[in-house]
This record gives C-alpha cells, sequence and structure tokens, in this order.
C-alpha cells in the first residue's frame, strides 16, 4: 500500500549528492527538454469532425491514395497474366514440338507489341486478350495431341 511517507521511487535516495529527478535533465544543455509540455487527447469523434472540417486536402489526399491502390493493383493484376502467358507460351513450344510442327509457328500471332507502357491499362487489356487467345490455342493443341495418341495404337504383332 502507498502512503504519503513512502519516498517516490522516481526519486534518488537522498544520501547521493544533489536530490535530483531519475528523468530529469542530467546536463546542463540538456535543459530545455525538461520544460512542461501540455499533451491534447483527442476523441475520435474529434479527429473526424477535424478531419471534416479540412476537408479539400483531404480529398486530395483521399484521391492520390486511391489513385495508387488502382495502379499497385494494375501492376499485380499485370504480374498474374504475364507469369500466366509465360506458362502458356512454354506450354505451346511443348506441344508443338509433340506435334512435330513448325516451332515459329504462331509465335507472331502471340507477340506482345512494346509500343504501350508496362503499366498501363491498355498494356494489361492487351496482355489478357492475347493470353486468352494463346490459352484457346494451347488447349485446342492438346486436344489434338489427344486426338492423335488415342487413336495411334501401334501393332504389337510379331
Amino acid at each position: 500500500a502507498l502512503s504519503l511517507d513512502t519516498p517516490s521511487p522516481a526519486r534518488k535516495p537522498a544520501s547521493s549528492s544533489g536530490v535530483r529527478w531519475v528523468d530529469g535533465p542530467l546536463r546542463s544543455t540538456q535543459r530545455g527538454l525538461a520544460e512542461p509540455f501540455e499533451i491534447k487527447v483527442y476523441e475520435i469523434d474529434d479527429v473526424e469532425r477535424l478531419q471534416r472540417r479540412r476537408g479539400g486536402g483531404s480529398k486530395e489526399v483521399t484521391g492520390f491514395n486511391a489513385k495508387l491502390k488502382i495502379l499497385e493493383h494494375r501492376q499485380q493484376r499485370i504480374a498474374e497474366v504475364r507469369a500466366k502467358y509465360e506458362w502458356l507460351m512454354k506450354e505451346l513450344e511443348v506441344t508443338k514440338q509433340y506435334l512435330m510442327l513448325d516451332p515459329n509457328k504462331w509465335l507472331s500471332e502471340f507477340d506482345l507489341e512494346q509500343v504501350l507502357e508496362l503499366d498501363s491499362l491498355e498494356y494489361l487489356e492487351a496482355l489478357e486478350c492475347v493470353t486468352e487467345r494463346l490459352e484457346s490455342r494451347v488447349n485446342f493443341c492438346k486436344a489434338h495431341l489427344m486426338m492423335i495418341t488415342c487413336f495411334d495404337i501401334p501393332s504389337r504383332r510379331r
């Protein structure tokens, strides 16, 4: 239990030379830090009211944050579609080998033109369109390969 006679734990013992507060200034150069200061406590409603009062600047920040989120989402989507595109190109290459087709066949059809900015919405749309056509072509080639291998039964007569 605390009593008024109990010495404060924040004080140094009185036996030391010059009684000082433990959290007080240690050198004369730090005395500016010991000046009193006011701590303000805001309620959530007060903060919301202050933000509404500022209004114009807050809308600009919100607009910037929204644009930044859209750009980040677009970059993530581009990375996902690009990974799928590259995987499908490898699949097409392997399937063409199995079908004994020219390795350069259809390459120009699925080549992405580099005239678009890599972060633009137009690039994302073009990439999605090309990837969709590429996926369709790979699926067609795989189905064709299945048909060929299903009916290509070698005779095992000796």
